[in-house]
């Protein structure tokens, strides 16, 4: 096997990276993590690795380093790493690696990188939906972050998972600083946040902002049972829109409103009711 020579920086050492198959590193839980709160990140392999070894990245270079001893898993090794309570030191970028106990410094490749942002540290921006909430399929949604403090940049999650890239902040007339984000045509219906960070600390960001759920309105109703009275049962497999269900709703309401006449006696006309 080839190796590579690097710098283990945080214990003035170096190790040698052996062409040992990466192994997969993944956040047990969202990687936006509250203050004080815990997150657990588990580095697993095929390979029956005998320790793993978990980094944080601070600028491109290594910070700390953390090992456990392998466990076996599924035919293969992994080690479950938690962090925290977390603080602000804890944010940053995190990789992991596999090793041996014959040969200590000599890991593997590194795994993907994982980044763990931490949140709560400063006040909330608000977020708004410049159209409102509920799009039609095809248009572009638009969403816009605000805040008075001057954040250089904002970010947008969707469901806890953060978005990939933020927007550098925009100064308001009215001294307010603004991004705006634009989703679609084709995106994920949820509760989407907002958050706000500084340059010099971009792992660190603000409380999210108050949920915001979005809906986007070309969704699918699939056998829909409608039980009216027990006299009536509507099977719908279809796909619309929202004029579509309202259309559908309002039809049902008639009909509704039919039948409770009909045993009242009268007709409602200017409709057809089905037969």
């Amino acid at each position: 096997l080839c190796s590579i020579l690097i710098p283990l920086s945080c214990q003035g050492l170096y190790l040698i990276q052996r062409v040992y198959r990466k192994p997969f590193l993944v956040a047990l839980q969202p990687p936006l993590v509250d203050l004080g709160e815990k997150v657990t990140l588990e580095c697993r392999s095929e390979i029956m690795f005998e320790t793993f070894i978990l980094t944080s990245h601070k600028t491109g270079t290594i910070k700390d380093s953390f090992e456990l001893s392998a466990e076996l898993f599924h035919g293969g090794s992994h080690a479950n790493f938690s962090i925290g309570p977390v603080t602000p030191d804890d944010a940053g970028t995190y990789t992991c690696y596999g090793s041996f106990n014959h040969s200590p410094y000599e890991w593997s490749e590194s795994s993907d990188p994982i980044d763990i942002k931490i949140t709560g540290l400063y006040k909330k921006p608000s977020l708004s939906a410049l159209m409102g909430p509920v799009v039609m399929s095809g248009e572009i949604m638009t969403l816009s972050c605000v805040s008075d403090l001057q954040f250089d940049m904002f970010h947008l999650s969707w469901e806890g998972v953060p978005k990939e890239h933020g927007l550098p902040s925009i100064l308001n007339h009215n001294w307010t600083f603004q991004a705006n984000f634009h989703l679609g045509p084709v995106f994920n219906a949820g509760n989407y946040r907002c958050y706000g960070s500084f340059r010099n600390s971009c792992h660190v960001w603000s409380t999210p902002s108050d949920p915001l759920y979005i809906l986007n309105s070309s969704f699918f109703i699939k056998n829909i049972v409608l039980k009216i009275n027990n006299i009536l049962v509507i099977h719908l497999s279809i796909n619309v829109n929202n004029h579509g269900l309202l259309y559908i709703l309002i039809r049902l309401s008639f009909y509704m409103m039919d039948l409770k006449l009909k045993q009242e006696g009268w007709v409602l006309r200017g409709w057809n009711s089905p037969a």
